[in-house]
């Protein structure tokens, strides 16, 4: 385990200490476009899912200016390269866990790759839905002291769907590789930390998206879909070439 991961930190908090100390992640090429993996129909409880998200703080509350404390501390110690950094997960792309695997997922784990695609777009469609109703605006449509350093978005804050995703993904991805679960979870973690980090969003939408991708990963978890996903032979195959890189060969999330 981490020293990160052993500190008992309020999770606000760990997020902000995440922040200052992961560093960066190589260039990794796109994922080819290609045909997604048909999932059948998977259902999600959306009203268990929607009180795992929670409710954003309310305007004036010391949550509030708590999350807006934090985005103008970050705003005034972050690098050069830690904004950098950031855009190597502006696209959600499976690929960014390329480096917690050691192995490259679109050249290698073809299968792996499409197969956790598929199971994304009835998560995003929930979190879309929780979007609208809490119709959160962005930190610098509500702060003009707010400069992101990412793209300005036109879409809601609450909860952060690049944060949803990736808990989501780091999630499923561990459930079928447990011996690198600690790996996938911290590359989880800086993705969804990296959006409060860059001010696209508040802390709070980022702890939503950390819950709301983790209780969904354990409902398609426990589908007869991705059970069947689990046992295709090909994505054997695949989880087979990914066990044998071995621990000692796998590159430095924190340096």
């Amino acid at each position: 385990m981490s020293s990160l991961s052993r500190c008992r930190f309020p999770g606000r908090f760990r997020l902000v200490l995440a922040l200052v100390l992961f560093q960066s992640f190589p260039c990794l090429a796109a994922a080819a476009p290609g045909q997604e993996d048909d999932v059948g129909v998977l259902r999600l409880d959306a009203a268990s899912l929607i009180r795992a998200a929670g409710r954003p703080p309310q305007a004036g509350s010391v949550e509030a200016a708590k999350d807006l404390a934090i985005l103008q501390w970050l705003q005034s110690t972050r690098t050069p390269e830690m904004e950098a950094n950031s855009w190597l997960t502006l696209e959600r792309d499976p690929i960014f866990f390329s480096r917690a695997l050691g192995i490259d997922m679109v050249k290698l784990t073809p299968r792996l790759n499409r197969g956790l695609r598929s199971f994304m777009g009835p998560i995003d469609a929930v979190m879309g839905g929780i979007k609208k109703q809490t119709a959160r605006p962005r930190p610098y449509e509500q702060y003009a002291s707010i400069k992101p350093c990412l793209p300005r978005e036109d879409s809601l804050s609450f909860p952060s769907g690049h944060s949803t995703w990736y808990s989501a993904a780091s999630e499923l991805l561990a459930d079928l590789l447990p011996e690198r679960r600690e790996r996938l979870l911290a590359v989880g973690f800086h993705a969804g930390a990296s959006r409060v980090m860059c001010g696209v969003h508040f802390p709070t939408d980022v702890e939503a998206g950390r819950r709301l991708g983790a209780a969904a990963a354990l409902q398609v978890i426990a589908s007869p879909q991705w059970q069947a996903l689990r046992n295709d032979p090909a994505l054997q195959k695949e989880l087979q070439l990914l066990r044998s890189v071995p621990q000692e060969s796998l590159p430095l999330l924190v340096r």
